[in-house]
């Protein structure tokens, strides 16, 4: 704590010892919870003018209490006390992520579908085999049986070090954004059935084999993910550029 506290009023007491700004300014420094405090501060001016109706906020507060089993103004005020708030700070805490939605919803929703167009491929999934190893002998004799039909992919899979007998050489379905793009290139160039000459990647010597490319509906569930993802992006770019704004009083 800062000598000066005694000359700065308190932002708080703990313990009956005051805390000033610069004290708490500093504790939060301290624990790397500058960002977070950015992104709040973000989150609350931009939802500063997307308000919610005075009915839906009651509703809000009325289920809260029900779920907490708050029945009682006593019981309701002592759980407000304990956590350090009042019922305005309550209802801005429930009313948030409703706020996001009808932010994100009237900001992006107009493009949604171009987002989609846009990103589709992210969304795309891909179901495949897969086996690796180190060894690059080993993987040819791999691809050879595979090719020749004398093992099965879950067969070889089951004979890899440590695999059990539930072990298995299908992966997916995934999307094809979480697949190493030279595995996708050789998975998009091949079809189902055909087993892929050996691929080096890094320190790992890859064989696949394609069963099928699902490609994906723009539906109610995507458009959500859509909408929250741009969300998502523009808060981390606003949060990076107010990085480089701060400033701390001394």
């Amino acid at each position: 704590m800062n000598d000066s506290t005694d000359q700065m009023p308190a932002a708080l007491w703990i313990d009956d010892i005051p805390l000033s700004n610069t004290d708490v300014i500093d504790l939060i420094r301290r624990q790397g919870a500058v960002p977070r405090l950015v992104q709040e501060w973000v989150i609350d001016r931009t939802l500063a003018d997307t308000n919610l109706e005075s009915e839906f906020q009651e509703q809000l507060l009325r289920d809260y209490r029900n779920e907490n089993d708050l029945s009682s103004d006593e019981a309701y005020q002592a759980h407000l006390q304990q956590r350090h708030i009042d019922e305005t700070m309550l209802l801005q805490m429930l009313c948030r992520p409703h706020q996001v939605v009808r932010y994100r919803e009237e900001r992006w929703g107009p493009f949604a579908q171009s987002l989609y167009l846009q990103h589709k491929e992210r969304f795309d999934t891909v179901t495949y085999d897969r086996l690796q190893a180190a060894d690059p002998d080993v993987m040819q004799e791999i691809y050879f049986r595979l090719k020749d039909g004398e093992e099965s992919w879950d067969g070889l899979a089951r004979q890899f070090p440590g695999a059990g007998p539930e072990a298995t050489a299908r992966r997916g379905p995934v999307p094809v954004a979480e697949v190493e793009a030279p595995v996708l290139e050789v998975l998009r160039q091949s079809e189902p059935g055909r087993v892929s000459r050996p691929l080096q990647l890094g320190d790992q010597v890859i064989v696949v084999g394609l069963h099928q490319f699902q490609p994906s509906t723009f539906d109610d569930s995507l458009r959500t993910v859509l909408l929250r993802q741009a969300f998502e992006d523009w808060l981390s770019q606003e949060c990076s550029r107010m990085q480089h704004k701060i400033r701390f009083a001394r």
